[in-house]
C-alpha cells in the first residue's frame, strides 16, 4: 500500500478489496490517512478473480493495474503506465517486466523477469501461449473498459487466471509487451503458483477455454514444455502421490498426443544440454 501512495504519479485511486480476511486489515486501513484509499470488504472469502472484479467495477479511473498483497511497485510503475497508455491510444493491454525477492535464509536473491517487447498482436498471443512471457497479474495493466468488455477475470479459475484474461484480451484488444522492470514480487513458499498440487488442473483449464493451446503447434511447445517441467519438479520434491495423481488425470483427459512420462524425459534433456553449455 505505501509503495502505491508514494508512486510518482500522484493520480490515481487504490481500492483495497478485503476477500473475507480474518486478520487486522481494517485496523491496518484505519491507520492510512489518504482520501485516495477506498476500501471495499464483503464475507465470506470468495478467491482473487471475484476480489479483483469487485474492484474493477469500483474503480473510476480509465486505467487498472493490479497488485496483490506480496508485491511492491517501485515509485515510477504507474506513471510510465499512464504515459505509455495516453501515448498509445490504439492499445488496451499492457504487460510490463518485474523483479522477484526471493529470501533464501539470510541471503536475498534477486532474480529478474524482463519481458520481450511485442508489439504485434499475432507475436504477442504466441508469447503468452509458448510462455515467452512472464505475465503475473501485477504486471498486467488495461483499459478499464476493455476489461469490462471480455467479461473481467473467470471466477471459476483457481489458478493461471492471469494468462487466461490475457488470452481473452488479445483476441479482440490490442496487447502489448514492454521491457521495463516496475514492480517487486517478494516470492512465499505459501503463493497459490508455486503450488504444483494445483498445475495438472489449471493447464487443462486453460486449454478447453483456448483450445488453439492444443491446436497450434507454436503455442502447443509451451504446454508442452511446462507439462514435462511440472513433473520434473515434483520427482525431485519427492512428491509421487501428486506425481501417480497428475499422470492419471492427463492419461484420463486424453488430449494430449504425446505421453507426459516422454515430456517429463525431452525436459530433463533440455536441462542436461543446458547445463552442459553453461560449463563449456
Amino acid at each position: 500500500m505505501r509503495s502505491v501512495l508514494a508512486q510518482t504519479h500522484a493520480d490515481l485511486e487504490m481500492i483495497v478489496v478485503d476477500d473475507g480476511s480474518t486478520d487486522d486489515t481494517a485496523s491496518v486501513l484505519a491507520g492510512f490517512a489518504d482520501a485516495r484509499l477506498i476500501h471495499l470488504r464483503h464475507s465470506p472469502n470468495r478467491g482473487g478473480n471475484y476480489a479483483r472484479n469487485r474492484g474493477i467495477e469500483r474503480a473510476t479511473g480509465e486505467i487498472v493495474s493490479f497488485i496483490d498483497s506480496d508485491d511492491e511497485f517501485l515509485p515510477h510503475k504507474l506513471a510510465t503506465v499512464a504515459k505509455l497508455f495516453a501515448e498509445r491510444r490504439d492499445i488496451d493491454g499492457m504487460v510490463d517486466s518485474f523483479v522477484i525477492h526471493k529470501q533464501r535464509g539470510e541471503e536475498l536473491q534477486t532474480i529478474a523477469r524482463d519481458n520481450p517487447v511485442v508489439n504485434d498482436p499475432a507475436a504477442f498471443r504466441t508469447a503468452v501461449f509458448a510462455r515467452h512471457m512472464f505475465k503475473a497479474t501485477p504486471a498486467i495493466s488495461a483499459r478499464r473498459s476493455a476489461l469490462i468488455d471480455i467479461g473481467l477475470f473467470d471466477e471459476t479459475l483457481r489458478r493461471r487466471q492471469d494468462m487466461d484474461l490475457l488470452l481473452r484480451l488479445c483476441k479482440s484488444h490490442r496487447c502489448i509487451s514492454i521491457g521495463e522492470r516496475l514492480w517487486i514480487k517478494h516470492w512465499t513458499a505459501g503463493a497459490i503458483s508455486s503450488k504444483q498440487d494445483t498445475f495438472v488442473e489449471a493447464a487443462i483449464a486453460i486449454c478447453e477455454r483456448h483450445p488453439d493451446y492444443l491446436t497450434e503447434a507454436a503455442n502447443r511447445a509451451g504446454l508442452e514444455r511446462d507439462i514435462g517441467r511440472h513433473f520434473v519438479r515434483l520427482a525431485r520434491a519427492g512428491e509421487w502421490s501428486v506425481f501417480r495423481r497428475d499422470m492419471a488425470r492427463l492419461r484420463q483427459w486424453n488430449r494430449l498426443s504425446v505421453s507426459p512420462w516422454r515430456l517429463m524425459l525431452r525436459r530433463l534433456l533440455q536441462r542436461g544440454r543446458q547445463r552442459l553449455v553453461a560449463a563449456r
